[in-house]
């Protein structure tokens, strides 16, 4: 039985897993048509026979496992007649009658047991005792098939960890260098020998009369076939698309460009997948019964699959006639050159596969199969490293581009900067194990990387693709809501999410992992872990997520559509709007929870005490937090403050942009945001300029020169207030004579506006119409005058005097 997953068994596997789903479906359907009314020998037969059945394998398994060269065949085959037990045990367990459950609702009834030290009556007691009884002998069979669960559980293990013994040995298994010239020699021998076997065969082909003519005949069929493989290739395909192309270059909706996109990239794996087809067909045709070459012929088909596959790949990620669909920073010289690495890497895979066919037909020694795989894995090596060059390159340039938009739909540096280092590692270790000697060890250091770079480009075509569509959708609207950019954010974690559970086990399929290490992984996650009463599995997780999405998105859409909707039909100011909005968000995400949970099956009554716990320490260790989010809540219901409003608070003045649960956003009047907790805002002291109106009170101040005619100062005020716009008339501005200060008579001029966050504005427009109509009166506006003394200013003087006459001076 296969170990481990080579390149050219995929369609093994395929073919395999499709026939299994058959014989699966096939019983399913004889099952459900058997009739429910069966025989009472062979109920009894059917509930005896498990645990017979469970202890002779057991037994076996046993026996393997006790032997000191236990066959992997026996161990897988036993491992899975182990597993398939065990999960008949396992539902079997699980499974309760309806006397189980009718005996433990009565114990149930009769309430709690009595604590050490108590008793209860006799007639409670002595029914208790019988009903206890009758549950320890009607639960028999499920104490059995746990005890066979377990029993079954642990040999499982014990299987694998020898299976992977094995594994590991032959691995390791050391063949001779192949850097040793004095093995050459033997090496070529072997070829030669295996040569001239081909040569007989075919020799004795020709010698008979009867094979001559089959193989004659089948030289016009091997043609007709070669003939539709060129012409598929060279002539239909080139035509097909170039049409395709010209066509969607001629279309202007999105929609029908992205279909014609995708319909080209799939012609362009279909003709090659049908050129490939054909031309095994073709080779097929020909009637060569050579034994020699019986393996290679049929591992043709895989290594064409490989090749064209490849090129279909290197197609995808490089796009070497297509920049803008191209998902690695690249420039199209270089693409191009990783497009060809790509077709070569595929080259690679078939020669493999094509050595690993020739090694079956011919029984080469270990020296000579070292020998010749020495060359091949030196060539995959190369071609790993100079891709492992294009890509980095790649990531080069990518650190460059700080465009959002090439962020999203190129793939990031720290990927191309892993996949780089991986794949150098790979080629040097690979290169290093066959010089050595080890030749297995050398095929699971390079194959398993190429198949996995493979499928991570696979991967990752699907992933952009997916985002690309789904904003192609999406982008028919230029609104840049808060929903539009949740979803958004959303979005590339969900595809991640489902693209590594697609994947995942195929990458490990390729390192080496068996299809029952698969089968083991899904049940354990399926079975899940117990948590108290409560069991996570899943199943469990998955229905959470599900309702919890849905939820989420169901309230985004309420959110959306009363936002957009609803609520601008209505007269409700727009804090009021977003207060109602965020409302709904938070009712309507606590409600998904909930919905959840009770979907899920979870029971969180056992976890009311860790909850608890946990709630204690939270509250102590996140009281700023908690105090912030009831703030939010108060501020929201309350609306002391709202959005658009003009508010001061801890020594910030701006406008309210964003009130959130926890904190709230300020926009001051240099555009810098200050991020207020709410808790500042319920507690401290806020002042706010439009609460109720946007009207407010400007005092304007003005000072003139003494002895101005006051009457001619206070209507040029007036006037000045009356005539402006957003001045108010009622309530009447007024001019105050505030004081007869050292230089100037001091005015205020008081007035309401209609928009106070218009103040400096209004101001300003008033300041430039007073200052010029009182120039234009003779009114002068006074400059601070004052008269300084110096103290001793005579006895300087008379001193300076003095020494200048000392002096000569």
């Amino acid at each position: 039985m296969q170990q481990r997953i080579w390149p050219g068994q995929w369609h093994r596997l395929i073919a395999t897993a499709l026939s299994g789903l058959f014989v699966i479906l096939l019983q399913g359907l004889l099952s459900a048509s058997a009739t429910s009314a069966e025989a009472p020998a062979l109920k009894a037969l059917h509930q005896k026979e498990p645990y017979v059945s469970w202890d002779r394998t057991a037994s076996e398994a046993r026996v393997l496992l006790q032997a000191t060269t236990a066959d992997t065949t026996k161990l897988e085959r036993i491992r899975a007649t182990l597993a398939e037990q065990r999960g008949e045990a396992y539902q079997l367990s699980q499974d309760k009658s309806v006397d189980v459950r009718w005996l433990e609702a009565q114990i149930k009834s009769l309430g709690p047991e009595p604590e050490e030290g108590e008793s209860e009556p006799e007639v409670i007691a002595s029914r208790r005792a019988e009903l206890e009884n009758e549950l320890a002998t009607v639960s028999a069979p499920i104490f059995l098939a746990d005890a066979a669960y377990e029993r079954a559980n642990l040999l499982v293990g014990e299987v694998d960890k020898v299976i992977r013994q094995n594994l590991s040995e032959k691995l390791l298994n050391k063949s001779p260098t192949p850097l040793w010239p004095g093995r050459w020699g033997d090496a070529l021998s072997e070829l030669k020998q295996y040569a001239g076997v081909l040569a007989q065969q075919f020799h004795a082909v020709r010698q008979d009369p009867q094979q001559a003519r089959n193989m004659s005949a089948s030289i016009t069929p091997f043609l007709v076939f070669m003939a539709l493989a060129l012409l598929t290739m060279l002539v239909i395909q080139p035509w097909v698309i170039n049409r395709l192309d010209r066509f969607s270059h001629n279309l202007t909706k999105k929609s029908q460009i992205l279909i014609c996109n995708v319909f080209s990239t799939l012609l362009r794996l279909f003709f090659p997948l049908l050129t490939a087809l054909l031309l095994v067909v073709a080779i097929g045709q020909l009637k060569l019964p050579l034994p020699a070459v019986k393996a290679t012929i049929s591992a043709l088909a895989g290594a064409a699959v490989y090749i064209v596959v490849s090129h279909w790949l290197g197609f995808l990620i490089f796009r070497p006639k297509a920049a803008e669909q191209r998902i690695i920073h690249l420039d199209d010289a270089s693409a191009r050159r990783g497009m060809r690495i790509c077709q070569l890497l595929g080259v690679f895979l078939g020669l493999i596969i094509l050595l690993t066919a020739v090694k079956t037909d011919h029984a080469f020694s270990a020296a000579s199969s070292a020998f010749l795989t020495l060359p091949v894995i030196v060539f995959g090596s190369w071609l790993m490293w100079q891709l492992a060059k294009v890509l980095s390159k790649a990531a080069r340039k990518a650190d460059e581009t700080d465009e959002q938009s090439e962020q999203v739909n190129h793939v990031s540096r720290g990927v191309l900067n892993a996949l780089v280092w991986l794949m150098k590692a790979s080629s040097i270790l690979s290169v290093v194990f066959v010089c050595v000697g080890y030749d297995s060890l050398a095929r699971q250091a390079i194959i398993p990387m190429v198949m996995s770079i493979a499928l991570i480009a696979f991967a990752m075509v699907i992933y952009y693709g997916l985002l690309n569509v789904i904003n192609r959708i999406m982008g028919g609207d230029n609104e840049q809501d808060t929903e539009a950019s949740v979803s958004e954010g959303l979005l590339p974690i969900v595809l991640i999410v489902i693209m590594f559970m697609l994947f995942a086990p195929m990458l490990a399929l390729t390192w080496g992992a068996r299809l029952t290490d698969i089968a083991e992984i899904w049940r354990l996650l399926s079975d899940g872990v117990e948590l108290g009463d409560v069991r996570i599995s899943l199943d469990v997780i998955i229905t959470f997520l599900v309702v919890v999405f849905v939820g989420v998105l169901l309230t985004r859409w309420i959110q959306h559509v009363m936002r957009h909707s609803v609520l601008p039909k209505t007269k409700t100011d727009p804090g009021a709007q977003t207060a109602i909005v965020t409302g709904l968000g938070y009712v309507g995400y606590t409600l998904a929870i909930i919905i959840a949970v009770s979907a899920a099956g979870l029971n969180l009554s056992s976890l009311a005490v860790v909850a608890g716990a946990l709630s204690v320490g939270i509250g102590f260790g996140l009281q700023t937090i908690v105090s912030n989010f009831v703030s939010g809540i108060i501020l929201l219901i309350e609306r002391p403050i709202k959005e658009g409003d003009w508010i001061e608070v801890s020594g910030h003045s701006g406008f309210v942009r964003k009130i959130a649960v926890r904190s709230t956003r300020i926009e001051t009047f240099d555009l810098q945001d200050v991020v207020v907790p709410n808790s500042d805002l319920i507690a401290g002291i806020v002042k706010n300029m439009t609460l109720r109106s946007d009207h407010g009170r400007l005092i304007v101040p003005i000072g003139v020169a003494y002895g101005s005619d006051l009457n001619i100062v206070k209507q040029v005020l007036m006037e000045a207030a009356k005539k402006h716009g957003m001045i108010l008339s009622y309530p009447e501005p007024t001019v105050v004579f505030t004081e007869m200060a050292d230089s100037a008579l001091l005015f205020e001029l008081r007035c309401f506006v209609r928009d106070i966050k218009q103040y400096m504005i209004i101001k300003s427009e008033l300041l430039f119409d007073i200052y010029q109509t009182l120039n234009e009166q003779g009114v002068s506006i006074p400059f601070p005058q004052r008269d300084v003394s110096i103290k001793g200013l005579e006895k300087l003087l008379k001193a300076w005097e003095e020494r200048k006459a000392e002096s000569g001076d």
